[in-house]
């Protein structure tokens, strides 16, 4: 596997920020490659969207209740919030280098496509629809999946990173796929060339086992492996580097208390991180989102995902998507399409029922046909807005809890907007 791409007798050449959903993550997925940027000299910063403030069993342990007020679980936020500027401080990075967002913890997925522009999202925990950490840097933003990921992209165009680090568009935990898909929209093409990776918290039976292995390599869970060759990549530190990392998640006291063997599992010898990239949009022809084992969804999910492919293409001037299914659609469940147009900061958002209906905003544009196992839907490539680059993705919800999902994918439609701006 490739080692990090720059060299120590190059000092501050480099700038690394890492994207977490919640105080922790980032030191879990990517505290081995934070301590080595520090130590070789280079520049890190952290971004947290959230203060973690919606873990519920956290909060019963901590106030010894199952009765926990609104106002108890914002000062669980602030204690995370010390924590995180404590352990990241064990591994070199400063307090003015650790930005904190406080956005929802338990409802990024909402942000990203039931509360993007129109209505705040209310946190179950907090009971609050905006930022209630003074001086964070999301102080008093409305909770929005378009406020979010402008503040995110402002944070960005001032650091101006060269590495982009951000959770696993594979991640199971909703929190983390749709805070990497924010890191996904808010990076897409910055002024300064940037390497984009990702790292997986969430997965069954990874990792194992659960202790503190410092001599194991980390290794990508094997169905991931497969359907991305060649785009993981594995970092290897040496032991002081890998107990700085330790220390640091020991830090997290109130989490260490319910998931220390968990977290003392991502303390090992290398990191492995997936490499992002931005794919051309197929024209004339399919391209399928790779998607993991049905086994492992079903397994999380309790429920079986009847999803077995998804296919993209543009035909003329219309955009397709495919879906394949191993049975007929249910009457609860509902198919959602999203279109986020990272440069407008726009969303296209469509559910589709069993019957082939079609509700959303312009939903009017969109055409559908159902066969038992096959769902095809097409719009005009119009609905990008203009947008050179847009992230796109299927989701599977049975009354109003998500069954099933292919990862959101980045792709780059320049060339089929020029070529209809030419015609």
């Amino acid at each position: 596997m490739p080692r990090i791409p720059f060299s120590p007798s190059s000092p501050k050449s480099e700038h690394l920020v890492v994207i977490a959903p919640h105080p922790d993550d980032e030191a879990l997925g990517a505290g081995g490659l934070i301590s080595y940027f520090v130590e070789n000299g280079n520049t890190v910063d952290v971004i947290l969207l959230t203060m973690g403030d919606g873990f519920v069993q956290d909060a019963e342990r901590y106030y010894l209740s199952f009765d926990v007020t609104a106002a108890e679980y914002i000062n669980l936020g602030y204690r995370r919030m010390r924590e995180t500027i404590d352990a990241m401080a064990v591994l070199g990075v400063g307090a003015d280098h650790v930005h904190f967002l406080g956005f929802p913890d338990g409802g990024l997925d909402r942000l990203l496509f039931d509360h993007w522009d129109q209505e705040p999202f209310c946190s179950t925990t907090t009971g609050v629809s905006y930022g209630p950490y003074i001086e964070s840097y999301g102080e008093k933003s409305p909770y929005l999946g378009r406020t979010l990921l402008i503040l995110l992209r402002q944070l960005l165009v001032q650091l101006k990173p060269t590495w982009i680090v951000s959770p696993s568009a594979y991640d199971e935990h909703p929190d983390h796929w749709a805070a990497g898909a924010f890191a996904r929209l808010a990076g897409t093409d910055l002024a300064n060339p940037v390497h984009h990776f990702s790292y997986l918290v969430h997965w069954p039976g990874w990792p194992l086992p659960l202790a503190f292995r410092p001599r194991l390599h980390q290794k990508a869970p094997h169905i991931l492996s497969q359907s991305h060759p060649g785009r993981w990549r594995e970092f290897v530190y040496d032991a002081d580097n890998v107990a700085r990392k330790r220390r640091a998640l020991m830090t997290y006291q109130s989490q260490v208390e319910l998931i220390k063997p968990f977290m003392l599992a991502f303390a090992r010898r290398s990191e492995v991180l997936l490499e992002e990239t931005v794919a051309n949009m197929p024209t004339g022809h399919w391209i399928t989102v790779p998607t993991p084992s049905r086994n492992h969804w079903t397994r999380y999910l309790k429920q079986e995902s009847p999803i077995n492919n998804v296919a993209w293409a543009i035909f003329a001037k219309d955009q397709h998507v495919r879906v394949e299914w191993d049975r007929p659609m249910r009457s609860e469940e509902i198919l959602h399409i999203s279109l986020h147009m990272p440069h407008t900061q726009t969303l296209r958002h469509w559910r589709i029922d069993a019957s082939g209906a079609v509700s959303g905003d312009r939903s009017d544009t969109v055409q559908v046909s159902l066969d038992p196992l096959v769902l095809e839907a097409s719009w005009p490539i119009s609905e990008f807005d203009g947008n050179q680059v847009a992230m796109v993705g299927v989701q599977m919800a049975n009354q109003g809890v998500w069954i099933g999902r292919t990862a959101m994918e980045r792709y780059r439609v320049s060339q089929i907007l020029d070529h209809n701006t030419e015609d």
